[in-house]
């Protein structure tokens, strides 16, 4: 998906919650500070600390270099585009610079609660930010039935890519479309397209507005995809922007970007440049 790490709702957490998001236009010149060169739309991610009077000197890091190389081929080099890549550097960077490296005020308020409801409360939080590991262990320390903590452990599981577990840890997770949306990413995960396909279309028959319908419909269309039909992802993507609008939900921002380019991969646009140049 032509999106890249801003198509991600972990990387998205992230930099809501520990960074000042600033968009640089280096078409029109604004990115020459860090040596972008005007008007080019290649893509770039820098993390920098703050600039302050008599403070530590600035750390700037600007990923989307390749020496001789720009476009689709650096991309491709530097990981820029890559979800996984740059929570990795995200994550790297805050570690290095802890003052500012501080708990989200709802998981900082949760951190030393003990009733199972703050717990698992506080594992969620964490899990919106990637941190798996951390969420496991909060749930294993809960003094609750496994059917209360059923979907957490297995949306940590499936973060870990332990697929066959998170499904098993699912199966005892009470009905309804919470269960079933996680049920349909871990078997989309899994690459069981009979199952995704057979529990996404019951989700969005029976629930097209519900708060992860998006993320539903943005699913399905890429099994059309995936299946090599083209214009039913458009479709079905037309579909879910018309009930969940761009401007609320990241899966429709997601389909929308794909929809009116059609760029499915990375290398899909390195042979379009090809092509029209």
């Amino acid at each position: 998906m032509r999106t890249g790490p801003f198509s991600d709702p972990i990387v998205v957490t992230l930099i809501n919650r520990y960074f000042v998001p600033v968009h640089l236009n280096n078409i029109d010149g604004s990115g020459i500070r860090y040596n972008m060169p005007p008007g080019h739309e290649d893509a770039y991610f820098i993390l920098e600390t703050p600039e302050t009077a008599d403070g530590p000197e600035v750390e700037s890091i600007t990923y989307g270099w390749s020496d001789g190389h720009d476009g689709p081929v650096a991309a491709e080099n530097t990981h820029v585009l890559e979800p996984w890549f740059m929570k990795q550097e995200m994550l790297k960077f805050l570690g290095r610079h802890s003052h500012l490296d501080q708990d989200w005020p709802e998981l900082a308020r949760l951190k030393d609660a003990t009733d199972p409801a703050s717990r698992l409360r506080r594992a969620e939080l964490l899990l919106d930010e990637g941190a798996a590991d951390q969420a496991l262990t909060l749930l294993d320390a809960t003094p609750s039935p496994l059917t209360y903590t059923a979907r957490a452990r297995a949306r940590a599981l499936r973060q870990q890519k332990r697929l066959g577990e998170a499904a098993g840890a699912l199966s005892s997770a009470p009905a309804g479309p919470t269960t079933k949306i996680e049920e349909a990413r871990i078997a989309f995960e899994r690459g069981d397209a009979r199952l995704a396909e057979e529990v996404l279309n019951a989700f969005l028959a029976r629930h097209p507005d519900h708060i992860d319908a998006a993320e539903a419909y943005y699913l399905r269309g890429w099994l059309h995809f995936r299946a090599g039909d083209d214009d039913a992802a458009l479709e079905v993507w037309r579909e879910g922007i018309a009930r969940h609008p761009v401007t609320k939900s990241l899966f429709s921002q997601k389909a929308h970007l794909t929809l009116i380019r059609q760029n499915w991969s990375i290398d899909t646009v390195a042979r379009s440049d090809t092509d029209t140049h």
